[in-house]
């Protein structure tokens, strides 16, 4: 009797310290990976908040998307920033494709967007058409643009440090146009 008592405290015990230890891992691992960083810097977030504001809702899917592959950016910036990083050539390849293709999902949000009528135009007497196609192209412009800057500055440091030690693993990055033409890429018509 007294051994099956000893048992069964011993079972309620490791239960209640399981659902604990679920706990502490539901908190640390899962959580952490959701608050990954979107903005790099202050021009980025106010960019990613007006396309939030004004385009989510036209097309949620190819913002989510964009927003997707916008993390998968930032992510790998910030594995490039780290100093031990050795074998980088990969890394930097990956953060440019994601960039391009976060930034053509943002740009086609306005494929979604309301074209003004010719009738709503001459109530005001102003013909200017696809007003939000032109706003969602200038704001993905700019963060394209902005991208691109730290894309830059980071190929930059990258050449140095390559300069410096030469390995096989790693090459020179040129980040400068004209691109490479690849038919595979090209058959999307993508704008970047």
């Amino acid at each position: 009797m007294d051994i099956k008592v000893l048992v069964s405290i011993l079972v309620i015990i490791l239960i209640n310290q399981s659902s604990s230890i679920q706990e502490s891992i539901q908190e640390n691992l899962i959580n952490n990976k959701e608050n990954s960083p979107l903005n790099y810097n202050h021009t980025i977030e106010d960019i990613l908040k007006k396309i939030k504001k004004k385009y989510k809702k036209k097309s949620p899917y190819n913002y989510k998307e964009g927003m997707y592959y916008w993390k998968k950016f930032i992510q790998s910036i910030t594995k490039l920033e780290d100093e031990t990083l050795f074998h980088y050539n990969q890394h930097f390849e990956n953060a440019h494709l994601y960039l391009q293709k976060s930034v053509n999902l943002f740009q086609s949000l306005g494929v979604e967007s309301h074209e003004r009528k010719f009738i709503e135009g001459a109530e005001y007497n102003d013909f200017t058409n696809s007003k939000e196609l032109k706003e969602i192209t200038t704001l993905s412009k700019e963060l394209y643009h902005e991208g691109y800057l730290l894309l830059y500055n980071l190929s930059l440091r990258l050449n140095q440090k390559w300069k410096e030690n030469p390995h096989a693993m790693n090459k020179e990055i040129i980040f400068d146009y004209p691109l490479p033409n690849d038919n595979n890429n090209d058959q999307h018509y993508d704008f970047y």
